[in-house]
């Protein structure tokens, strides 16, 4: 009883504009919607609700856990109540009378926990709720950052506009041809989807890494422009939700994104794999040559590495004429070894002249690792086993050195015996 009387349950006028639980139980004794003895059975729930509500995040046993729960409490009846009467304080009294006051804190409660499981993201990760990470998020809304009801709602409505760009993406990849489990970014997927639906007669598929170098093209053309018949005839089956979600995702493409695809310096590979690039979805097809993304956007490199880049051989081939100044290629004859052999000995290497054709001609989501591969294991390989500083193993006749680019590189001599 004596946290009741601190709650203001006697005395109630004091409480008159504070939260909205303290105004509708005072509106409710005031104009005879709530009893002597319904306010004693509201007494007693109170007390009991404390207690639960104190051993669920701390002691009951601690005089500052029960004062906190009395705060938790009083917040939690007040967003329910707040939020199902509308702010009209006879509705919200009249729910005092009929329902326990119990019932009350868990309409709060349960508020709180539907918001924290509703997506705040557009990745298709779902949003596991653990009973711990639940308990902090109580814990933290019932009392370090408690939400007003306008900011309850507002959360909501940014939360539920996630949901249904979550929805959005499963309906266009339903009605384009990927699987849910394909894909993990909502946001990625509309925009190569408003991609295909703004390119004039593409497949209203969504792309593979080849196809999207081919849509990026067509879009780039000056005189590229929707089909507006063509993309509402898309639509035509959705929902009205979804409906104002394509109008929207289609201004926002032909906003922002055409101009960044029609850019003087953009490339399909910076889009998709630039360090600035908005994210795109494309499908991983079996059927796809896996070297045909690589001819299309990096065809110096293509050429240069024959379509190898993956084999550890051509790689060191490449790297090592490119760092002494020789024309890359993907295999080495005996002559071009010596050589590698003679400039390294004399100069060093150029790891510039590697970093730069790099740069310049590899596929953008190669770069970084053929950067790393360079610099932490080719050049640190090669040049302790090219070296010639030792005069106890000498290599004048570079039989050593020979030996080892034979083995590392795509050699076109054969190794002696």
């Amino acid at each position: 009883m004596a946290e009741a009387k601190a709650m203001g349950l006697t005395g109630l006028a004091a409480f008159d504009g504070r939260p909205f639980f303290d105004k509708a139980l005072h509106h409710g004794v005031k104009q005879g919607m709530i009893s002597a003895e319904r306010l004693r059975t509201i007494e007693a729930d109170f007390t009991k609700g404390i207690v639960q509500i104190a051993n669920y995040f701390g002691t009951a046993y601690l005089r500052p856990d029960l004062e906190l729960a009395v705060r938790r409490m009083v917040y939690l009846m007040s967003l329910y109540l707040e939020e199902v009467s509308g702010g009209d304080l006879a509705i919200a009294a009249a729910s005092l009378r009929d329902k326990t006051l119990l019932s009350h804190s868990k309409g709060g409660s349960d508020m709180l926990k539907r918001l924290q499981a509703m997506p705040d993201s557009s990745l298709m990760l779902g949003n596991t709720v653990s009973p711990d990470s639940q308990r902090a998020y109580l814990d933290d809304k019932t009392a370090a950052s408690p939400f007003t009801l306008a900011d309850y709602r507002n959360e909501r409505a940014v939360r539920q506009g996630v949901q249904d760009i979550l929805d959005f993406s499963l309906w266009l990849a339903r009605k384009m041809g990927v699987a849910r489990g394909d894909y993990d970014d909502a946001e990625a997927l509309i925009r190569s989807a408003m991609l295909v639906l703004f390119v004039d007669k593409a497949a209203l598929t969504l792309p593979t890494r080849s196809g999207f170098v081919h849509l990026v093209k067509a879009a780039r053309r000056p005189k590229a422009k929707l089909d507006d018949a063509r993309f509402q005839a898309f639509v035509a089956d959705a929902s009205p939700t979804f409906r104002q979600l394509a109008v929207h995702a289609m201004a926002r493409f032909i906003g922002q994104d055409l101009p960044r695809i029609r850019a003087d310096d953009a490339t399909a590979d910076k889009l998709l794999y630039g360090d600035t690039a908005q994210p795109y979805f494309v499908s991983e097809s079996l059927d796809e040559d896996v070297s045909e993304y690589d001819r299309l956007v990096a065809r110096e490199w293509q050429r240069v590495t024959r379509g190898e880049s993956d084999d550890p051989q051509v790689l060191a081939t490449v790297f090592l004429l490119l760092a002494t100044g020789l024309p890359p290629k993907a295999s080495l004859l005996l002559k071009d070894a010596k050589e590698i052999t003679r400039i390294f000995r004399s100069s060093g290497f150029d790891s510039d002249a590697v970093i730069a054709f790099v740069d310049q001609h590899a596929p953008e989501s190669l770069r970084a690792d053929l950067r790393r591969s360079w610099s932490d294991d080719i050049r640190r390989e090669a040049e302790e086993r090219l070296a010639d500083t030792d005069p106890n193993w000498p290599d004048a006749y570079m039989e050593r050195a020979l030996t080892y680019l034979h083995g590392a590189c795509r050699a076109s001599w054969k190794k002696r015996r």
